[in-house]
């Protein structure tokens, strides 16, 4: 299986590196970190070089001791040969240093900030895993949501299916996520089935937010009231204008 190689000193960076895998994976791409993925009984420099020259792309975490570290400066020397994809998350601006600098050239550089917002970051630069197409815009996603059948169960406060349908869509618009911006996503992620990041994206866009468009009022309501529950500022379903 594809994967994302992780480059870090354990001096420095471990504190970064480990949560910002667990991130990543979360996003659904899998990650070989040591020492998490060293197996005991096989040589080391071996299962770096394998699991660098397999993997989709490598993450650099640049740390002062990055650095100065021979094991990452080589891991950095393996994937520019695998021409593997190198992205360097700057750490509290430490800068790369002059041998990083050699093969990371002109590469767009994330400062880091969080694991989650880094990872979003990150999602730009790398492909889905196994070379899946690329994800859907969010008009697509939006679209896609609004003409989903209404079904039983597929959300907390749906209407039942046989809910009677008017005929009436509408759009459904939020002004603000509120204190619990995590639950939030967690809810539209719910409904629409939509990634995490392209519906954090969606949340932080500027306000307001369609996060409906063309929908049943029923299921805009029932969408708006769980939003609401979680501290979300809503609009009233409007009328949708062709």
């Amino acid at each position: 299986m594809t994967h994302l190689f992780i480059s870090h000193s354990s001096r420095d960076g471990a504190t970064i590196a480990q949560p910002l895998a667990a991130a990543l994976e979360s996003a659904g791409h899998r990650c070989w970190i040591a020492p998490r993925d060293v197996k005991p009984g096989v040589p080391y420099p071996g299962q770096i070089v394998t699991a660098i020259e397999q993997s989709a792309g490598l993450v650099l975490i640049v740390t002062p001791a990055a650095n100065d570290s021979p094991d990452v400066l080589q891991e950095i020397q393996l994937a520019s040969t695998a021409r593997k994809t190198i992205a360097p998350v700057i750490v509290a601006g430490c800068a790369p240093g002059p041998d990083l600098r050699y093969y990371l050239g002109v590469r767009h550089q994330i400062p880091w900030a969080d694991a989650n917002a880094t990872t979003t970051d990150l999602l730009r630069s790398f492909t889905a895993p196994g070379g899946a197409a690329p994800k859907k815009s969010l008009a697509d996603a939006i679209r896609d949501f609004s003409e989903k059948p209404v079904t039983g169960g597929w959300a907390p406060s749906m209407p039942a299916a046989d809910a009677p349908d008017t005929g009436e869509r509408v759009d459904l618009f939020m002004l603000a996520t509120g204190p619990n911006k995590i639950n939030v996503i967690k809810v539209i992620r719910e409904y629409t089935g939509w990634g995490l990041a392209e519906t954090k994206l969606l949340v932080e866009s500027f306000p307001p937010v369609r996060i409906g468009h063309g929908i049943t009022r029923n299921r805009a309501q029932a969408l708006a009231h769980d939003l609401a529950a979680q501290g979300a500022s809503m609009l009233p379903p409007s009328p949708t204008k062709a």
